[in-house]
């Protein structure tokens, strides 16, 4: 008798502490199983690119992502874990179009459940490097008295770097300032900046032009 009292004494509160503890545990097993959603922002990265190679522009730099997990796999995982890395070892001058979803890379166990941006487009220029003359303009009269003997640039050719569509047809460049002649009364030699046109990114060896100007004096 007393061990069926032991048993059937109290009934109702242990039925409800099972109750609650199967709750508990179904409510902790459902959440590690629920799935829940989550909006990440990623970086559009590029590599390879060639030392000719200058990328102008990446639109857009960062792409909106939707992801569907466990919320254990959300509380887990960082914008870090996701990428977005285009190769641009092959590219030439111009503008590129890359699906987004080609070259997105995230963790296994993860769905993807859209992609805000599913175009990036990528603008690049080529650098070329292109030697051409250099142009001095001059004015006035030499005076009279003085013989104009030789007129010689140094050095006269340049190297400019700029971007291949802008520079390929480039054949001169230009001193900053014009000669007088009028001014001249013996030899000398006068250093001029190089005009650095909009084309031109900049000078490879030189800025300057020296005009070496030979003259000679006579009754």
């Amino acid at each position: 008798m007393q061990i069926k009292n032991f048993f059937f004494k109290n009934l109702g509160l242990r039925f409800v502490a099972l109750v609650l503890a199967v709750l508990v545990w179904a409510m902790i097993s459902g959440r590690e199983r629920t799935y829940s959603e989550k909006i990440m922002d990623i970086n559009v990265e590029y590599f390879g690119t060639r030392e000719n190679i200058d990328v102008k522009s990446i639109r857009p730099d960062k792409v909106r992502i939707k992801i569907r997990a466990t919320s254990q796999q959300l509380n887990e995982i960082t914008p870090e874990d996701f990428r977005i890395r285009i190769n641009l070892q092959d590219v030439s001058e111009g503008v590129h179009n890359y699906w987004t979803e080609n070259y997105l890379q995230f963790p296994e166990k993860i769905e993807i459940m859209s992609i805000q941006q599913k175009m990036i487009e990528i603008t690049v220029k080529e650098l070329m490097t292109r030697e051409v003359i250099i142009r001095v303009r001059y004015k006035g009269m030499i005076n009279p008295g003085i013989k104009l003997v030789e007129r010689r640039l140094v050095p006269e050719k340049v190297k400019i770097l700029g971007y291949k569509s802008q520079v390929a047809n480039l054949e001169e460049v230009e001193a900053a300032e014009w000669v007088n002649l009028s001014e001249i009364q013996e030899s000398t030699v006068i250093k001029i900046p190089l005009r650095k046109q909009p084309e031109i990114l900049k000078f490879e060896d030189t800025d300057m032009v020296e005009v070496h100007i030979t003259v000679e004096k006579f009754e």
